[in-house]
C-alpha cells in the first residue's frame, strides 16, 4: 500500500468508535490482500511478502480482540485462522489463488460489521487527537483537501 491509502486508513482510525474500528481493520486488510496478491502474480515476491505479512497482523489483531464469552467468537476465529493460514501458505507456495481464500472470508464478513457499526453510537475509541476537516479547495478541479485544527487548546500530551 502507499503512503496516502495508508494516511487514510491512520486517519479513518483516528476517528472510530470500536465497532468502526473493526471495519477500518477489515478495509485495511482486504486492500492488503490485493496489492500482496498482484504483487504475487506479478513475482514480485518481497512487496507480496510486506503486503501479506500486514494484512496477517491485521488479522492477528482481529483475534486478539474478540471476546471469547461469546459463541460467535470462536467461530469468527477459526475464520480468522484460517485466513490467516491461506496468506502464510500463498507465499510460500506462490500460490496467489490463496490470498482469494482470506480475502473471500473478510468480504463476506465486512457487510454485517459496517451495518453493526451503523448502529454503534459510542465514542472514538482515541480521545484528545486533532479534529478533521475535510472539503473542496482552491486546489486542482476536483480535489478534496484534509485540514487538521485543535480544540480546547494544544496539549496532546499524557495527563497524569
Amino acid at each position: 500500500m502507499d503512503k496516502k491509502v495508508l494516511q487514510e486508513f491512520a486517519t479513518r482510525v483516528t476517528q472510530a468508535n470500536p465497532s468502526e474500528l473493526v471495519v477500518v481493520i477489515y478495509e485495511a486488510a482486504i486492500a492488503s490482500m490485493k496489492e500482496g496478491k498482484k504483487a504475487l502474480c506479478d513475482q514480485k515476491i518481497e512487496e507480496a511478502r510486506k503486503e501479506l505479512e500486514r494484512a496477517r497482523g491485521m488479522l492477528d489483531e482481529l483475534m486478539r480482540s474478540l471476546d471469547m464469552q461469546y459463541s460467535i467468537s470462536h467461530y469468527l476465529r477459526q475464520l480468522y485462522i484460517f485466513a490467516y493460514r491461506e496468506l502464510c501458505q500463498s507465499v510460500a507456495l506462490r500460490q496467489p489463488e490463496r490470498v482469494d481464500h482470506a480475502m473471500d472470508i473478510l468480504e463476506q464478513l465486512l457487510p454485517s460489521f459496517k451495518e453493526v457499526a451503523k448502529q454503534d453510537d459510542r465514542e472514538a475509541v482515541m480521545q484528545n487527537v486533532q479534529s478533521i476537516y475535510a472539503g473542496l479547495t482552491y486546489g486542482p478541479p476536483g480535489s478534496l483537501n484534509e485540514t487538521t485544527a485543535m480544540g480546547n487548546g494544544t496539549n496532546r500530551g499524557f495527563e497524569a
